[in-house]
């Protein structure tokens, strides 16, 4: 795949902005500590909530794989570890109904399921996970993100039950988050800057 150049000066590859580019137009919103602080407060609140009853929790691939990891190493209780790879926009730009490119592997009846993922954004991807997890009839569903942006589209903002971090409507990466699929794999929460 060539190098080319953008309308802003900064080469891209394949119609992808240059990454070297992205994180020079970026800034930091939150630093590793601030993230590690907020990873910690979200195990203590899960760890208060379920004490030592076991738990399930399910990864929302792909922006979950770095806060689950960061999250699970800080719970007490036995945990059994899944997945989900979901999507309800199917190349489209508005969502549709869920389709699970990976469902979940484990048995979840009668089971107490935290699903994690990395950013609450409008919610209805979340929505869609959980009512689905519900029909496999889970003993109890909550919901675990690193990021909650700030706003007032799509489900009330309290309707995740753990939260680290709190973002402004703006552009996140970091932390699982990615910006044009790079970056995912930063420990700070970065806003692009247009």
């Amino acid at each position: 795949m060539g190098v080319e150049k953008n309308d802003e000066g900064g080469e891209h590859l394949g119609g992808h902005p240059d990454p070297r580019a992205l994180l020079e137009k970026s800034r930091v919103v939150y630093n590793r500590e601030e993230v590690s602080a907020a990873v910690r407060k979200m195990a203590d609140e899960i760890n208060g909530f379920y004490g030592d009853e076991p738990l399930v929790l399910v990864a929302v691939l792909t922006g979950a794989i770095i806060p689950a990891t960061w999250l699970v190493t800080q719970l007490k209780m036995p945990v059994q570890m899944d997945f989900v790879h979901a999507t309800r926009y199917r190349g489209g730009l508005y969502g549709a109904e869920l389709e699970y490119r990976v469902p979940p592997r484990l048995d979840l009846a009668g089971r107490n399921v935290l699903i994690v993922d990395d950013i609450f954004d409008e919610g209805h991807t979340l929505a869609a996970i959980r009512g689905s997890v519900e029909k496999r009839k889970a003993g109890s569903v909550k919901m675990a993100v690193l990021v909650r942006k700030d706003h007032d589209r799509g489900l009330a903002r309290d309707y995740v039950d753990f939260v680290g971090l709190d973002v402004p409507d703006v552009y996140v990466f970091g932390c699982g988050m990615d910006a044009y699929e790079e970056w995912r794999h930063l420990d700070e929460i970065r806003v692009l800057e247009q």
